[in-house]
């Protein structure tokens, strides 16, 4: 039987390993999709030919401002601690993938005092709302209901 040795100190520990168990039973569970298909189409199991890694006018501002992002993520969790690292990044994920030309429009409806008329205000502020209450949530729920510390 599988037994898990709790520990309050290291019990961020736990999930991890269940997630990548889950990944590889995934994978396996592909790969045997992908065998079938190709064993019925009379194909090979890997083909490269004609293969791009990208798609033509791949957004590459989204690509490496998310790897920056994930990587000052890890970082500032260790100096602000979980809550309010996840609240700044959470909030930042959400405006690189809105775009971030939404941010231009902040000055503006200051000027025009026309803010929730502003999509791009409007936007940016339901972003933030996302990056408070997720945040809050999964920390209260990890950390307070199942008391799992957080990184």
């Amino acid at each position: 039987m599988l037994t898990i040795n709790y520990m309050p100190s290291t019990s961020h520990w736990i999930v991890p390993p269940i997630i990548m168990g889950i990944l590889v039973i995934l994978l396996f569970v592909m790969s045997i999709q992908r065998f079938i298909k190709t064993k019925k189409e009379n194909q090979p199991f890997i083909q490269l030919k004609n293969k791009r890694f990208f798609e033509e006018n791949w957004d590459k501002l989204k690509l490496f401002g998310t790897l920056v992002l994930f990587i000052l993520y890890i970082f500032a969790m260790d100096v602000l601690g979980f809550l309010i690292a996840s609240i700044v990044f959470i909030f930042l994920f959400n405006v690189l993938f809105a775009g971030v030309m939404q941010l231009e429009e902040i000055p503006k409806a200051f000027k025009e005092k026309t803010y929730f008329k502003n999509e791009g205000f409007c936007s940016v502020c339901i972003s933030l709302l996302i990056a408070i209450i997720f945040s809050v949530g999964i920390w209260f729920l990890f950390g307070e209901v199942f008391s799992i510390t957080l990184p």
